[in-house]
């Protein structure tokens, strides 16, 4: 399903919470109606005058996900506001879209879905849980709550999409102030690379020059551009900054000079050093995690500092 909200609380409720056994209200096939599709469907209420569901429109609704004997999704109890999505095409016979097009506001029903097909197609799961194999049929109980007609849906997002273009380009913008803010409080008067990442040598390095393919092992300091500490290889600078963490072994970073695993701007700084050098790095999100950033995690726009020692290079 193109939501990342369910696919999000789908996952951490699959692999992280405890699953809820079902107590009653288990359905046979032989009390539902059958779509040419082969969608299997049983009304609670039907709503004949209410507004139907159209392909593009937007849907509110309360729904519930189960098996015969395990609930594993529930809108009201694991999402913080209402379960909405866009209605598409199906994206296979009596998937979830199929469900929605045969319903109006006010109506209450339930449907059976391929559980396989459900979890790969429609929630993109493709390493199924214990409990969904490929003849499980999953119940869908939904109340549609409201409809939002496409052409209302549409303007709503062309709407959505320039607010968030211009929070981005007000990133953007404070990105670059930022930087400049950092450079001029701590008195740095270096110029930027090509790139734009800023290289400042604090110790030159006498020992073997990093160069890609090889071994290196640093010591590292990582920080937000209002010099936060985020992370950190040493255990003392953790401690000292309410950031230890017991599950972390604070040892130092071993990686392969130029290989993809780490940011392009750790490894064009790294590529300036000797073993034995020490330099703080300012990395712009053009060399870090860009304009999209990681969702939940580094918004977008957002450059690094980081502070680092070549301790080895084989």
């Amino acid at each position: 399903m193109n939501d990342n909200r369910i696919v999000t609380h789908l996952l951490n409720l699959l692999y992280g919470l405890a699953i809820i056994s079902m107590v009653g209200c288990q359905f046979v096939q032989g009390d539902f109606k059958e779509t040419p599709g082969g969608l299997l469907y049983k009304f609670h209420k039907q709503n004949k005058v209410g507004m139907g569901v159209l392909q593009g429109d937007m849907v509110t609704a309360d729904v519930v996900f189960r098996t015969q004997d395990t609930v594993f999704f529930v809108s009201s109890r694991d999402l913080t506001v209402p379960y909405q999505f866009e209605i598409l095409a199906p994206q296979f016979p009596g998937d979830i879209y199929e469900a929605f097009l045969l319903m109006a506001v006010g109506d209450s029903a339930t449907f059976i879905l391929d559980g396989d097909s459900l979890f790969r197609f429609d929630f993109e799961i493709q390493d199924l849980p214990d409990f969904i194999d490929a003849n499980t049929d999953v119940f869908m109980d939904i109340k549609l709550i409201d409809v939002m007609p496409r052409d209302e849906f549409s303007k709503e997002k062309e709407s959505y999409k320039g607010r968030v273009d211009r929070v981005m380009v007000e990133l953007k913008e404070k990105e670059i102030t930022d930087i400049q803010a950092y450079l001029a409080q701590n008195n740095i008067d270096v110029r930027p690379t090509e790139s734009g990442l800023y290289f400042i040598e604090l110790e030159k390095g006498h020992g073997p020059a990093v160069e890609t393919g090889k071994s290196i092992k640093v010591d590292y300091i990582a920080m937000f551009i209002n010099s936060e500490i985020f992370e950190t290889s040493i255990q003392d600078i953790a401690m000292k900054n309410n950031i230890f963490d017991s599950a972390n072994s604070y040892q130092p970073f071993q990686y392969q000079q130029g290989d993809s695993l780490t940011i392009a701007g750790w490894n064009e700084g790294l590529s300036y050093m000797k073993q034995g050098g020490r330099a703080l790095l300012i990395i712009p999100s053009s060399l870090a995690y860009g304009e999209e950033g990681v969702e939940g995690f580094i918004p977008p726009y957002t450059p690094f500092i980081y502070e680092v020692r070549i301790l080895e290079v084989n």
